[in-house]
C-alpha cells in the first residue's frame, strides 16, 4: 500500500510538473514577446477586467471540483449534476457581466472596457464545459493526459496572440489569446477524458457536494476580490500605466510560486485524501513536500529580487523598468505563498473547509483594514501591505491548520528556517556583487549573479546537509536507478 502510494505520488508529480512547467514556460515566453510588442496600458486594461472574470469563475465552480476529488465514492450522478450546475451558472453570470459591462467601463473611465468585457467573459461559459472532466482526470492522477491537453492549447493561444500583436491589434491580442487557449483546452478535454454528462441529475447529491464546496466557494470569492483589490484601487485612482506595471510584475512574480504550489497541491490532494485519517503519514508527507518546494522557491525569489533591475531590462526592455519596485515587493509574497497553500490544503484534505473559510476571512479582513489605513501613502505602501499580509498569513494558517495533523507553526518555522537563512545570505552576497558589476550589460549581470548565487547555494546546502537537499538527491538517484533497471531489463 505504501509503495503504491509513493509510486502514484512520484508519477503524479512528474507528469504534473511536465504539464504545468511546460505550459508555464510557453506562457512566459509568449508573455515576454507580448510585453515587448504591446504597451503597459494594454496589460493594465486586461488587469482591470480580471477581477470580474476570476470572481465569476469562482462562483461557477462553487468548490465542486475539490468536493468531487475529495469524495471517495463519487459516481455518475455526482459528476453530471455538477456539470449542469456549472453550465447554467456560467450562462447566468455571463448575462450579468454583459449587462454590467458599460457600468464597469464608466467606473474606470475606460470606454473600451465595455466591449472587451463582453467578449472576454465568454471564457466563463467555455471553462464551464471543462471543470468536471478536469476534476475526473485529477482524481485519477492522469496528469500525463492533462499535459498532452494543456501544452498544445497554450501554444495555439500564444501563437494567435503574438500574430495579432504584430498586426497592431493591441489589447485585443491578449483577449483573443485567452479565448483561444481556453476553447482549445475545453475541446481537447472532451476528446481525451472520454466522459459525457448524462441526465442522471441528483439534487440531493449536488446539495451534499455543495455543503463542502460552498465554503470553498465563499473563500474563493473573498480570495478573488482580495487578490484583485490592488488592481481595483490602482486602476481607479492611478494612471493606467501603473496598472500595467503592477500586472506585469505580478505575472512574473507569481509564475514560479504558483507552479510549485499547483503541482504539489493537485497531486497531493487526491492522494492524501485517501489517507486523510492517518495524521502521522499526512504530517510526514506535507513536511517533505513543503520543504522541497521551499528549497527551490526561496532562493529563486531572493535572487530574482536582488537582480530585478538588470533582469527586467534584459527580458522586457527598458520601458518596463518602473515595474521593478513592484516586483521586488511581490517577491516576498511569492516566497510564502506555497506555504500558505499547503496549510490550507491540510484543512481540505481533512474535510474541514470551515477552517479554510474562517482563516481566509480573518486574513482578508485584517489586510483590507491595513489597505484602507495606508492607501493615502501611495502604491508602494499598498505593496508593502501585500507582502506583510502574506507573512502574517503564514503565521495564522500554520497555527490553526497545522494543528489538524499536529504540525505546529513552530515546527514549520523550524523546518524552513535553515533554507530561509541560507537564501538571505546568498542574496546579500549577490547584491554586493551586482553593485560592483554595474558597468557591465544586463545580460552579464544576470548571468554572473545567477551562476554565483545558485552555485554557492547548492554547495552550502550540500555542506550543511539540508534535509530537503538530501531528499532531492534520494529522489533523483531513485529515478535514475529505476530508469537504468528498466532499460537493462528491456
Amino acid at each position: 500500500m505504501a509503495s503504491n502510494l509513493r509510486d502514484k505520488t512520484v508519477s503524479g508529480i512528474f507528469w504534473s510538473f511536465l504539464q504545468k512547467a511546460g505550459a508555464k514556460a510557453i506562457s512566459f515566453g509568449v508573455f515576454v514577446l507580448l510585453a515587448r510588442l504591446l504597451k503597459p496600458k494594454d496589460f493594465g486594461i486586461i488587469g482591470m477586467m480580471m477581477v470580474f472574470i476570476q470572481l465569476s469563475q469562482t462562483i461557477v465552480q462553487a468548490g465542486f471540483n475539490s468536493a468531487l476529488i475529495q469524495k471517495k465514492d463519487a459516481d455518475e450522478e455526482d459528476y453530471s449534476s455538477v456539470f449542469y450546475l456549472n453550465l447554467w451558472t456560467s450562462c447566468f453570470l455571463y448575462l450579468i457581466l454583459f449587462i454590467a459591462a458599460p457600468y464597469i467601463a464608466n467606473f474606470y473611465n475606460q470606454a473600451v472596457l465595455s466591449v472587451l468585457i463582453k467578449v472576454l467573459s465568454l471564457t466563463i461559459i467555455i471553462n464551464a464545459f471543462s471543470y468536471v472532466q478536469q476534476a475526473r482526470l485529477v482524481k485519477e492522477v492522469r496528469f500525463k493526459t492533462l499535459m498532452i491537453i494543456h501544452i498544445p492549447s497554450t501554444v495555439l493561444g500564444g501563437v494567435i496572440g503574438i500574430i495579432m500583436a504584430f498586426g497592431g491589434f493591441g489589447v485585443w491580442s491578449l483577449v483573443m489569446m485567452q479565448l483561444v487557449t481556453n476553447l482549445a483546452f475545453a475541446i481537447q478535454l472532451w476528446i481525451y477524458a472520454k466522459w459525457r454528462p448524462t441526465f442522471a441529475i441528483n439534487w440531493q447529491k449536488a446539495k451534499g457536494l455543495f455543503s463542502f464546496g460552498s465554503k470553498l466557494m465563499i473563500s474563493g470569492i473573498i480570495t478573488s476580490v482580495y487578490n484583485n483589490i490592488y488592481l481595483l484601487i490602482i486602476g481607479k485612482f492611478y494612471p493606467l500605466t501603473s496598472v500595467g506595471y503592477y500586472q506585469n510584475a505580478f505575472n512574473v512574480s507569481k509564475t514560479p510560486s504558483t507552479l510549485f504550489s499547483d503541482i504539489l497541491r493537485s497531486v497531493t490532494f487526491p492522494i492524501f485524501s485517501s489517507i486523510q485519517d492517518d495524521n502521522k503519514r499526512l504530517k510526514q508527507g506535507y513536511k517533505r513536500a513543503m520543504q522541497q518546494a521551499f528549497f527551490w522557491i526561496c532562493p529563486a525569489y531572493v535572487l530574482a529580487g536582488v537582480l530585478a533591475m538588470p533582469l527586467f531590462q534584459l527580458v522586457f526592455s527598458a520601458k518596463w523598468l518602473p515595474a521593478v519596485p513592484f516586483f521586488q515587493w511581490l517577491c516576498v509574497v511569492g516566497v510564502f505563498y506555497p506555504l500558505n497553500v499547503y496549510n490550507l490544503n491540510i484543512a481540505n484534505v481533512k474535510g474541514r473547509s470551515d477552517i479554510w473559510l474562517k482563516l481566509q476571512t480573518v486574513r482578508r479582513i485584517i489586510t483590507i483594514l491595513a489597505i484602507i489605513a495606508v492607501f493615502p501613502y501611495g502604491i508602494m505602501a499598498l505593496l508593502a501591505v501585500q507582502a506583510g499580509s502574506e507573512v502574517l498569513t503564514f503565521l495564522l494558517f500554520s497555527h490553526y491548520a497545522g494543528r489538524l495533523i499536529n504540525y505546529t507553526m513552530f515546527d514549520q518555522i523550524l523546518d524552513i528556517s535553515s533554507i530561509l537563512l541560507l537564501s538571505v545570505l546568498i542574496g546579500g552576497i549577490v547584491f554586493f556583487l551586482n553593485g560592483m558589476l554595474t558597468p557591465l550589460s544586463a545580460f552579464y549581470r544576470v548571468a554572473i549573479g545567477v551562476i554565483v548565487g545558485g552555485g554557492l547555494y547548492w554547495l552550502l546546502a550540500q555542506s550543511f546537509k539540508l534535509s530537503s537537499f538530501i531528499d532531492f538527491k534520494l529522489i533523483y538517484r531513485s529515478k535514475i536507478s529505476s530508469h537504468l533497471l528498466s532499460r537493462s531489463s528491456s
